[in-house]
């Protein structure tokens, strides 16, 4: 927690904080509008209890006085207006906080994992604790379409319909993959990004909403899949994680070769 000390900083974030409540929508946020409603975007009100902030703080907040705002907050504020990355990155920052971007993360990866990831004939790819891709090789992206994206999430790609129609037994995986994430989210510093996409999953598909509370904790480690492919057909894969010992935020996937799965 911290207070923002000079004038512009403050006048910045407010102004950036009042630019996305007039641009957001209502409906996507579940609020009903009457016929008379003539406010732009949401009412300070509205957004000050989907940030659980009180309407008179929050009013000080977009009137940029010399106020504490924290991470907690900016996280709770970010989830309310539904901020998508850049927009949360964008917050942190005009708030002083060092909220590290993708860029900044795949110049800092390890060469030599690269390299070994490159040599791979099965698919590899490097992921940070946000899911995000970071770095893959050429079997990963055309085993996974999503990769050739841009700033592709694994979180993403695995909540799919896409990928629902590749792997068996998809919610038992989906499940699995959600309970992986959230654990990442609990003992990783509650990156706000994470959150969000978890939020995300959770409004799409509301049984994600139980396995928020499930009580089985489970991290991400190495499994097992029986995924289709379209020109094999149905293969069973070992995933196997490795941790790099100088840098615990970033994690290897690497897949064995795929054995086939009998369709009898």
């Amino acid at each position: 927690m911290g207070r923002l000390a000079r004038v512009a900083e403050r006048r910045e974030l407010s102004e950036f904080a009042r630019h996305c409540r007039q641009h957001a929508s209502p409906e996507e946020l579940g609020i009903s509008i009457g016929r008379r409603r003539r406010t732009k975007g949401l009412r300070r009100e509205e957004v000050a209890t989907l940030a659980g902030v009180g309407l008179t703080w929050y009013t000080w907040f977009e009137q940029g006085r010399d106020i504490q705002v924290s991470d907690d907050f900016l996280t709770r504020l970010s989830r309310g207006l539904r901020l998508d990355r850049a927009q949360q990155e964008h917050l942190y920052a005009l708030a002083g906080r060092n909220l590290a971007t993708r860029s900044l993360e795949q110049a800092s990866l390890p060469s030599g994992l690269v390299t070994m990831i490159n040599g791979l004939p099965e698919p590899a790819y490097i992921l940070n604790r946000r899911w995000d891709v970071l770095a893959h090789n050429d079997a990963a992206a055309a085993f996974f379409g999503g990769f050739t994206e841009e700033n592709p999430n694994m979180l993403r790609i695995l909540f799919s319909e896409g990928y629902r129609e590749r792997v068996r037994d998809w919610p038992s995986v989906a499940r699995l993959m959600f309970l992986k994430a959230r654990h990442d989210y609990l003992t990783g510093g509650r990156d706000p990004i994470l959150r969000g996409l978890l939020d995300t999953i959770m409004d799409l598909l509301p049984v994600a909403r139980e396995w928020w509370s499930d009580p089985q904790v489970v991290r991400t480690g190495d499994s097992e899949k029986e995924l289709y492919d379209p020109v094999t057909g149905w293969r069973h894969y070992r995933l196997t994680v490795l941790v790099s010992e100088d840098r615990p935020d970033i994690r290897v996937v690497v897949y064995g070769q795929g054995r086939p799965i009998s369709s009898a």
